[in-house]
């Protein structure tokens, strides 16, 4: 039992046991250049998932994936999957905006005193769903 001034030394956990993570490779030469990116919540957690899978620390995992992003023969390509969905999402969201003009014509002309289409109350279902499947897709980019 540890006296008044001592502390009692617990076990490591298993998780400390295991090998320690590998660091990056040294150079001869100390870095000097800097980047302090910040992350959400989320995208820290991917972070430290994927530095755990490689077996890296978190900083040089991030390191390591920066660098190999910008030394492919398409740099954008490590962020194009999300750049392509955001310009996705930029058309639909137009697009959507000249339904809305044309769901603006269709109510002057109801409230006019003219008479609906038939197949108007499913081209309304139609644009909710569109709408939705919009709004769906936003909420995913965002989690990302």
């Amino acid at each position: 039992m540890p006296t008044k001034g001592e502390k009692q030394q617990n076990p490591p956990p298993a998780e400390a046991v295991r090998a320690a993570t590998r660091r990056r490779l040294r150079q001869p030469v100390p870095r000097t250049n800097r980047v302090c990116p910040r992350f959400s919540d989320p995208e820290w957690s991917l972070l430290q998932h994927a530095a755990e899978q490689a077996g890296l620390t978190l900083g040089g995992y991030t390191a390591a994936a920066a660098v190999a992003a910008a030394a492919s023969i398409d740099p954008n390509a490590a962020v194009a999957d999300y750049r392509r969905g955001i310009q996705e999402l930029m058309e639909s969201n137009r697009q959507l905006g000249a339904v809305g003009n044309n769901l603006n014509q269709v109510a002057h002309f109801l409230n006019a005193g003219g008479q609906p289409a038939a197949d108007l109350r499913q081209l309304l279902h139609r644009v909710e769903a569109a709408i939705a499947a919009v709004d769906e897709a936003v909420a995913w980019m965002v989690r990302r």
